[in-house]
């Protein structure tokens, strides 16, 4: 059990495989409840939707931090092309990664907001629910490039070439 634990605690790319399914799979039942909720008029089932999608996309910031740390690791362990696809990919999660905790962000402002205005709930619960899904879009978009790093059976292309200044190799 203390090896597990440390593996966890020392390893940031085991962290990321670990905590990535987290905005992806729980946005999308996020949004499930959510749309529910709205389609229920229920501020309840709303509220509940909310939370979740707060919750779910503000474990991005994880994601992307355990993402970063893994990066310099990673990279000499890869082929030509595995390290081309893990460019591409952080440079999407550097690009567009940030809309998932912006996401959770407007979920929890939304909260407040339809606690103090009961006529804004309905809007709100459609409004994040329209953001949740872009937000699910940018993350499959991200997850998609780095599900080629390593598996060489999803590679169908060759990965986009980024000019990524700053990054450590």
């Amino acid at each position: 059990m203390a090896e597990l634990w440390n593996l966890v605690v020392e390893n940031p790319a085991y962290r990321h495989v670990l905590l990535n399914h987290l905005p992806i799979t729980g946005l999308a039942v996020a949004a499930c409840v959510l749309a529910w909720g709205v389609f229920e008029d229920r501020w309840t089932s709303i509220v509940l939707g909310l939370a979740l999608v707060a919750l779910c996309s503000l474990s991005a910031v994880l994601v992307l931090q355990s993402g970063d740390a893994a990066y310099p690791l990673l990279f000499d362990q890869l082929d030509g092309r595995g390290q081309g696809w893990l460019d591409h990919h952080a440079f999407l999660a550097e690009r567009f990664g940030r809309c998932l905790p912006i996401n959770g962000v407007l979920a929890a402002l939304a909260i407040a907001a339809g606690f103090r205005r009961l006529e804004w709930r309905r809007r709100l619960g459609f409004v994040l629910l329209a953001t949740t899904c872009g937000s699910l879009v940018v993350a499959g978009i991200i997850a998609e490039a780095g599900g080629q790093i390593r598996h060489v059976e999803f590679r169908t292309s060759n990965p986009p070439v980024h000019d990524s200044p700053g990054r450590l190799r």
